[in-house]
């Protein structure tokens, strides 16, 4: 190709018109005899008009077209330029043309655009709010965005982070899987002699001690299993009494154990030292043969003791003679007679029926209220335990959010729950604001638990 080029210019510059055959290939030199018409050097550059590239597909000519650069030269009119057209002076710029099919492949390349199909992935993001589970939500914190999350209800797992006390229920309030009503309670065995509460996430003692213990020997035995185990207070107990089962009232697979059982939480008037409590050492204990929690047990006595783990490892209020603190922001009014329980997500009448009726009217009561266009139902015994406010007595309710609570002993001064007692076709379970005891009307006239009516709170 060197060769040729050197003629070419020097033809030029004589101003000799002539030509010149490659000796790379032959065979173009032939197809270069149109190249006379190529006198017009300058169409050879056209070249790239070199749309003959056509001609260009004479590939193997192709190396002969880089003696057509020769023809970009000029020399083209040696006709060669044709064939070097062929080949590829304008073949060469069908090379580029090609090079920018190649382009075009990298435009091909843009369907690497269709990585916005990872784009689609956002939809995995959308799954982002399985998160609010929280749960994910299931983490304290993201439990919080739990409360967002509670869509995710769980959220509602969100809500098994720790509150600053153990004396009120700070998760979702389980109910006996046969009562029919909401977050039925679920357990784990975990293998290791304990059970994990799925709606509390409180851990408990699968079975419960064989001695009996004083209060300060449970506290003490207790602490004996390892970090975070603490005796059970009032409102942790009340999460596992099962009110649907005749007998123990303990749910499987924790062992189903009857008897008293002592509990963490102190009685607000032995603390105090003041009233009915004053020289005493009474404190809260479950009944689990019939399922009724009373403020009126000797801490001296010796009872069961079923140790639990969970809802944050501090003491909080549980060291002995504290009083109980609430949660923060523990209630919100939603609307007009509408309270909410912040920890519990149960909404709450705040005031209650204008009349004590009996049992059998009080779910109807609640199936006819209309206050905020809602649906109401009547409370577990469960759910009216986590109102009770420990620390405070006759009435042992938040005052501000619930405000002329009846209370009362031996008085028909109490409030129906859900359900009837197990084996007992005529009498139900009920709650008194007084102290916050439990029980069902069983008991002959005068005594605690004899009454006739009560009055209805409901809830939803």
């Amino acid at each position: 190709m060197a060769r040729c080029s050197t003629i070419l210019v020097l033809l030029l510059a004589l101003g000799v018109v002539g030509a010149c055959t490659s000796s790379e290939s032959p065979d173009d030199g032939t197809g270069g005899v149109p190249g006379t018409g190529g006198s017009s050097g300058d169409a050879g550059t056209t070249g790239s008009a070199g749309t003959p590239g056509s001609a260009g597909t004479t590939g193997t000519a192709g190396g002969a077209g880089t003696t057509g650069a020769a023809g970009i030269g000029g020399g083209g009119r040696g006709g060669t330029t044709g064939a070097a057209g062929t080949t590829g002076t304008g073949g060469a710029a069908g090379r580029g043309g090609g090079s920018a099919g190649i382009s075009g492949t990298a435009g091909a390349g843009g369907r690497g655009g269709t990585t916005g199909a990872a784009g689609a992935t956002g939809t995995a993001g959308a799954g982002g709010r399985g998160g609010t589970t929280g749960a994910a939500g299931t983490t304290g914190n993201a439990g919080t965005t739990g409360t967002a999350g509670t869509t995710g209800t769980a959220g509602n797992t969100g809500a098994c982070a720790p509150c600053g006390t153990h004396r009120w229920a700070c998760w979702p309030m389980p109910n006996p899987a046969s009562a029919g009503l909401p977050n039925p309670a679920s357990y784990r065995d975990n293998g290791d002699g304990t059970v994990t509460d799925n709606i509390t996430c409180l851990t408990w003692q699968k079975t419960v001690s064989s001695p009996t213990y004083t209060v300060d020997a449970g506290h003490a035995y207790c602490a004996t299993l390892g970090a975070g185990w603490r005796m059970a207070t009032r409102v942790e107990l009340a999460s596992i009494n099962d009110f649907t089962l005749s007998g123990a009232k303990f749910p499987a697979p924790l062992s189903a154990t009857g008897g008293f059982f002592k509990t963490g939480s102190e009685w607000v008037l032995t603390t105090r030292q003041i009233g009915a409590g004053a020289g005493t050492d009474f404190g809260w204990a479950y009944n689990f043969s019939d399922g009724i929690v009373s403020n009126a047990r000797s801490g001296a006595t010796g009872d069961k003791v079923r140790c639990v783990r969970g809802s944050g490892d501090d003491a909080y209020d549980t060291a002995p003679g504290a009083l109980a603190v609430a949660p923060p922001n523990q209630y919100t009014v939603v609307a007009t007679g509408e309270v909410r329980d912040n920890y519990t997500g149960l909404v709450w009448q705040q005031d209650y029926s204008t009349a004590t009726m009996a049992w059998a009217d009080a779910a109807g009561y609640c199936a006819g209220l209309t206050t905020g266009g809602h649906t109401w139902r009547l409370p577990s015994i469960r759910e009216l335990a986590t109102l009770v406010d420990e620390a405070q007595v006759a009435p042992s309710i938040n005052r501000t959010m619930f405000p002329n609570t009846r209370y009362g002993s031996r008085s028909n001064n109490w409030y129906w729950a859900s359900h009837r007692a197990a084996g007992n076709a005529t009498a139900a379970w009920a709650l008194n604001f007084d102290d916050g005891f439990t029980g069902f009307n069983a008991g002959a006239s005068g005594a605690w638990n004899y009454w006739t009516a009560a009055w209805v709170k409901c809830v939803r």
